[in-house]
């Protein structure tokens, strides 16, 4: 076991807020959390690494689900340990005892959420999460490619109400998703959900293993570079596998909200050594592709196209872009099981289309 502290589950919410391409959360709302645990516990997460995971030893995502408005304005924590200690109960009567907790994403917020539920409960963590990136929907990801079933599937609202689901067909994904979302609504868009019970090998060798490790080293970079005053996207570059895409001013963010979620473009207009040129964004939540201003795209989901403020160094989501920023546009690669398997790209192809792209993916070079 390595143990993190404080220190390092801010550097964590910093790397895992770029490597959310866009989503997970806002980097405020995990550093809330990560606050309110402070006041009440001592900051030590204890971690594991996913292949010394003994066989019979099964790890639980949690995380939030609903409005980032709702969940701040309820104070949202609880309910995550509400509905890991439901899932826990349910586990050991179906004969997978839990003894781990993970991450099912990564962001700012949806990556604090389950290291919230480890340090107040006691749960070792496991350094790894379901996709190595943020994603929209259930059905989007690798749980869904590698046939993990989101089974039962458990949400809890902040009064301590909990609501089990078993699916009729365990790998319905959609399902899932849709009965998330509507339970969300009744909690007041702000609920917890525990779901898809794993062990080492399913980490290791189907979802994101080793990516919490990413999120610190990278986040170490942010904040190490913010202080001395150096260029963060150079910095990045040093400790991971990123390509700078683009810099600029955002022109426009246009937003519409469909079916709970933000659906929209962020023009950008460049500078520096690509003043004259325009790139546009377009996102569901997480951003999905990158186009040239001749509208050819240069890079897909489920690559990671993410933005950082160039202002304050700050990593952004697309609920907090809006016109003025300056920003660097990065592209990161997806973790390697996302292309072990078709599906790893065609879970995504119902929203591109959404978006007016029927292409296959476009990788990052």
């Amino acid at each position: 076991m390595t143990t993190w502290v404080e220190t390092d589950i801010k550097d964590i919410l910093y790397g895992a807020t770029l490597l959310g391409a866009g989503g997970g959360g806002a980097l405020r709302d995990g550093l809330r959390l990560l606050s309110e645990v402070a006041e009440k516990h001592d900051v030590k997460l204890e971690v594991i690494q996913p292949e010394d995971m003994k066989p019979g030893e099964y790890a639980v995502m949690v995380a939030g689900i609903g409005a980032p408005k709702a969940m701040e304005e309820k104070d949202f924590g609880p309910e995550a340990i509400y509905a890991y200690e439901m899932m826990e109960k349910i586990a050991f009567l179906g004969g997978k005892p839990l003894k781990y907790i993970m991450a099912g994403e990564l962001g700012g917020f949806n990556t604090m959420v389950p290291m919230y539920v480890a340090i107040l409960n006691n749960i070792p963590f496991v350094n790894g999460d379901g996709n190595g990136r943020a994603v929209p929907e259930l059905s989007t990801g690798l749980y869904p490619a590698f046939n993990i079933p989101p089974t039962p599937l458990v949400l809890a609202g902040s009064d301590g109400n909990t609501m089990v689901a078993y699916l009729d067909d365990p790998e319905d994904h959609k399902s899932a998703e849709n009965i998330a979302r509507h339970i969300s609504m009744a909690y007041g868009m702000s609920a917890a959900f525990c779901t898809w019970i794993v062990d080492g090998t399913d980490i290791t060798e189907k979802l994101a293993p080793k990516s919490i490790e990413r999120c610190r080293v990278v986040g170490s970079a942010i904040n190490n570079a913010r202080k001395a005053n150096r260029d963060i996207v150079e910095e990045l570059k040093k400790v991971d596998d990123c390509t700078e895409l683009f810099r600029g001013t955002i022109k426009d963010v246009e937003v519409k909200t469909e079916g709970g979620f933000d659906f929209g473009t962020t023009t950008i207009s460049g500078t520096g050594k690509y003043q004259g040129e325009t790139i546009t964004i377009d996102f569901k939540n997480e951003n999905l592709l990158v186009r040239d201003k001749s509208g050819k795209v240069l890079v897909t989901v489920p690559e990671l196209i993410t933005t950082l403020n160039l202002d304050n160094g700050q990593p952004l989501t697309n609920a907090e872009t809006e016109a003025g920023q300056n920003i660097a546009v990065i592209g990161i690669p997806a973790p390697e099981n996302w292309w072990k398997k078709p599906e790893g790209f065609t879970c995504w192809t119902h929203i591109l289309e959404k978006v007016g792209y029927t292409g296959g993916s476009v990788r990052l070079t």
